[in-house]
């Protein structure tokens, strides 16, 4: 299977921030909703963009949106858009400020609830009103796939997002200077998702030779770059690879995830990051694709830098310790759970039957998620 591809308008490096009044402009956005949270509020970073603004500009605020995205960050989203007159949104943050941003730009321009898009994607259509999107981190890449994850509370496994080629922004602008304060814990988990993104959406069936060398490429600047972003926060120069490799995890998800996205999704019933979730998964899924997509494994070695395939979990496992990332549930404090039930609802996620190269059997998931847990 070949995906369909749509990708945004990119633009790309410091200063670029600076384009967003063009390119609202172009997009015929007067009265734009931003999309962000408190974090970015009370550290700086949001008001960097707002600067940018036109000193006369009218624009609303959604400034609430949860850790993990939510129906109900959704839904307060579409109140503010509405309440406020907009014609469009931009998304300034992370992953679950994106993926709210996405949701609330569909709904905007479609009658409905958001449970009937996620069981009708293809009722999504070109009436999706504009979105830009601006990243503040550099690891989901949402600001380029055509997914947003919602959950319908914070502590739930639920997927209630959507996936369509019209939930792509219309624009990404990617300037690493709003990644130059992201504290250090959130650099490491943010480029250690990346990371897998990356990995599964490379290692995935779907054939597009094209993503795999834009995949294989971020793999790359994440090993180069990652530590140094951690140990340095203003090295500019891995600030700015990083922000590379995230966009081009997110046009690696294109090519669809696989069995970490479900273990990580297995994991989240407990609020914790779903970054970190994916990123301690990853080891354990790579031991047994090892055994069941060999050359492309040997590909990965190559781009990690490593002599072979089997090596590839432990340098995974490895990198998350120096960048002191939980090698385990336990260490996270995720409290015991149904060893069965956990294996049974990751065997069937839907990731598993989306693109990885192999469905791992029950019995290896639970086997996964034992040596996880720790």
């Amino acid at each position: 299977m070949i995906p369909l591809l749509n990708f945004p308008k990119v633009q790309f490096g410091f200063g670029t921030i600076e384009s967003l009044p063009e390119e609202l402009s172009a997009l015929g956005v007067s009265r734009p909703l931003f999309v962000t949270d408190q974090g970015l509020v009370k550290c700086g970073v949001f008001s960097m963009v707002r600067k940018v603004m036109p000193s006369a500009a009218k624009f609303g605020v959604f400034d609430e949106t949860p850790e993990n995205p939510t129906v109900e960050g959704v839904e307060r989203g579409l109140r503010a858009y509405r309440a406020a007159d907009c014609n469009g949104v931009v998304a300034v943050g992370g992953g679950s400020v994106i993926d709210t941003a996405k949701v609330v730009s569909v709904l905007a321009g479609h009658p409905g609830t958001l449970a009937h898009y996620h069981e009708h994607p293809e009722e999504i259509t070109s009436a999706t009103v504009s979105l830009v999107a601006i990243p503040t981190t550099a690891g989901t890449g949402s600001e380029a796939s055509p997914g947003a994850g919602i959950h319908s509370h914070s502590t739930s496994r639920d997927n209630a997002g959507v996936r369509s080629r019209y939930v792509v922004p219309k624009v990404a602008i990617c300037d690493p200077t709003l990644t130059l304060t992201l504290p250090p814990d959130l650099t490491a988990a943010t480029g250690m998702d990346a990371l897998s993104h990356c990995i599964e959406g490379f290692l995935s069936k779907s054939v597009n030779p094209v993503v795999d060398a834009i995949a294989l490429d971020g793999v790359r600047r994440v090993i180069a770059h990652l530590e140094r972003a951690f140990a340095n926060g203003n090295d500019r120069e891995a600030r700015w690879n990083m922000a590379m490799a995230a966009l081009e995890s997110g046009i690696s998800i294109h090519k669809g995830l696989g069995p970490a996205h479900a273990l990580g999704i297995t994991f989240g019933d407990r609020g914790f990051r779903h970054g970190i979730l994916v990123t301690m998964s990853l080891p354990a899924v790579l031991r047994i694709m090892e055994r069941h997509a060999a050359d492309k494994m040997d590909r990965l070695a190559e781009a990690m830098a490593l002599n072979s395939r089997q090596a590839i979990p432990d340098a995974i496992k490895a990198l998350n310790a120096r960048l002191t990332l939980p090698a385990s549930l336990c260490e996270i404090g995720y409290p015991n759970a149904d060893l069965d039930e956990m294996a049974d609802y990751a065997f069937k996620s839907f990731f598993n039957f989306w693109n990885p190269p192999y469905h791992p059997t029950l019995a290896q998931y639970r086997a996964m998620i034992q040596e996880i847990l720790g």
